[in-house]
């Protein structure tokens, strides 16, 4: 509203205008009589005064509107059915929901203005997170146990979620904690499942993989060759059982990180040959011919050895098994600056697009109508895992009767970051 000191300058800036357009010290060759420039220093006063109630009504639409807003943020805050805060770039917490307060032991109204790094134990992990935050101008999640000063958390998945200001920069940071000791709990009962699960299906398996091997020795009296063959062939049913039992294992030791890469140096030719020498019987079996093509400067390679034979086993077998009779199968080598590339072709049935776009994830089990060959899923899923975790990618493409799958992972690895043999 007006007041006297308003009113005073209005009448002020009337005499200074009124001023201005009379006296001839400013305006020498414009005369205006005293009454014209009454009515000019009038209209521009109106103009300010309607100038600054406008303003002021703009003031109090913007006021309400950000209270309003506030209002909205306070209870979407406080009705989260997690622990939430937001905290200035300083870690000063600016807002908290009453569910976040209760977890520290702390009165909400006590826990503004806060430094949040010194509720926390392992401070210097949060200040890190943050900076990371900041540097990547992006959401950053985690999961681990959190523990404060006052009260344990137990297992919470960690959002941090930067927040923009009218220019885009990050002004600060809304903090989300998510228990899921339920999640951890129910996700060690699964692996404690499969655990003892393939223990007790592999130690059978290995049991009669052992007993084949000493009849086909003819340990126990001789066999015809019609008892050979059939033994040969349940052999071969224990050990895809066996490679089952271990492909199972692993895939769930990758999705938990539980299995760690092992670099070194080894020669990739060599261990392409040695992958197909193992399963030429299936190469045989179909009268396929495995054709390797390279385009490398060095053989030499830096990876986890026996993880790249497990996706060249994979690869290859998946490439014998659903390719055409009496066809080729080309093993191609190449390399760009980055990385280096191991591209698998086949001549099979055309996979449709929908199913080729999902053929790494878990469980897509393929399937050949004509030849009615299934898979668990996890054969390719496998690799994918191996390959991520040498922070390389895998791809796939089926078209006009040609398959190919491959794979590429980069020439140089950090040292400092990886164990290398």
């Amino acid at each position: 509203m007006l007041n006297y000191k308003k009113i005073a300058i209005f009448f002020f800036t009337i005499l200074v205008i009124c001023f201005s357009l009379t006296t001839t010290h400013f305006l020498s060759a414009i005369k205006i009589s005293n009454y014209d420039a009454m009515l000019i220093a009038f209209f521009i006063l109106i103009n300010i005064i309607s100038i600054y109630f406008i303003g002021l009504w703009e003031k109090k639409r913007l006021k309400k509107k950000f209270f309003n807003q506030y209002s909205q943020l306070l209870t979407i805050i406080e009705s989260a059915p997690f622990l939430i805060y937001l905290k200035d770039l300083n870690g000063k917490i600016l807002l908290s929901n009453k569910r976040f307060a209760d977890a520290l032991n702390i009165e909400k109204d006590a826990l503004i203005g806060k430094v949040s790094y010194k509720l926390y134990k392992d401070s210097e992990c949060y200040i890190n997170e943050d900076k990371e935050v900041v540097l990547n101008n992006k959401c950053l999640s985690k999961e681990r146990i959190v523990e404060t000063l006052n009260s344990n958390l137990g297992w919470c998945k960690i959002v941090k979620a930067p927040v923009f200001d009218e220019r885009n920069k990050i002004n600060s940071i809304v903090v989300i904690f998510h228990n899921i000791d339920a999640e951890k709990e129910l996700e060690d009962k699964k692996n404690t499942f499969f655990a003892t699960l393939t223990h007790d299906l592999k130690t059978p398996t290995i049991a009669q993989i052992k007993a084949i091997d000493l009849m086909l020795k003819h340990s126990f009296g001789p066999l015809n060759k019609e008892q050979e063959d059939i033994l040969i062939q349940i052999k071969n049913s224990c050990n895809y059982m066996y490679n089952l039992i271990f492909t199972v294992l692993d895939s769930y030791s990758y999705d938990n990180g539980q299995t760690k890469i092992q670099y070194s140096n080894f020669n990739i030719k060599e261990l392409i040959n040695e992958t197909v020498s193992e399963i030429e019987d299936l190469l045989k079996e179909k009268n396929q011919n495995i054709i390797l093509k390279s385009n490398l400067t060095t053989d030499e390679i830096v990876a986890d050895r026996f993880q790249i034979k497990r996706v060249l086993i994979n690869f290859i077998a998946n490439a014998i098994k659903y390719g055409f009779k009496n066809s080729d199968i080309e093993v191609l080598l190449d390399e760009d600056c980055k990385n280096i590339k191991v591209c698998i072709k086949n001549q099979a049935n055309t996979i449709p697009e929908i199913q080729i776009k999902n053929i790494y994830e878990k469980f897509q089990i393929g399937s050949d109508n004509q030849s009615r060959k299934t898979g668990t899923g996890l054969g390719l899923y496998l690799s994918k895992q191996i390959i991520t975790a040498h922070k390389g990618r895998v791809y796939a493409q089926s078209s006009d009767g040609v398959c190919t799958f491959g794979f590429s992972i980069p020439k140089s690895i950090n040292k400092s970051e990886v164990n290398i043999e």
